[in-house]
């Protein structure tokens, strides 16, 4: 793969994210992390798929229904097999449209098995 297609890549994984989110589907976010991959963050610390996958499940029940807007995507310290990357998160209500949450999100990133994929979603 070329710079440029990791590059695009690593954009597009990012806004997977935050649409897998966006339609609270746990296990598709999940698999985007490594097998020890984690979050941490305003709404708490985990590590592992099972630890992720639970974590995610109550702050998105407690979220409601919501939009998850990707913005300011920018990859930094690419190399062949690593990347971090930041991002800014709108969190917006479905009903009223209204923004319920500004994050910015740093992106820690590995080519595992010839896939990009979080190690670490560090937000704050």
């Amino acid at each position: 793969m070329s710079q440029s297609d990791d590059l695009l890549t690593i954009m597009q994984l990012i806004t997977q994210a935050d649409q897998l989110a966006g339609q609270k589907d746990a296990a598709g976010y999940v698999a985007l992390f490594a097998e020890d991959g984690a979050i941490e963050g305003t709404q708490g610390t985990a590590t592992g798929h099972e630890a992720l996958k639970q974590m995610v499940q109550d702050v998105w029940q407690k979220e409601g229904q919501t939009l998850h807007l990707t913005n300011s995507v920018l990859v930094q310290n690419l190399t062949a097999t690593t990347a971090t990357a930041t991002s800014v998160l709108l969190i917006i209500d479905r009903d009223s449209l209204q923004t319920m949450s500004v994050a910015k999100i740093t992106h820690t990133l590995a080519l595992i098995d010839g896939h990009w994929l979080f190690t670490k979603r560090s937000i704050a």
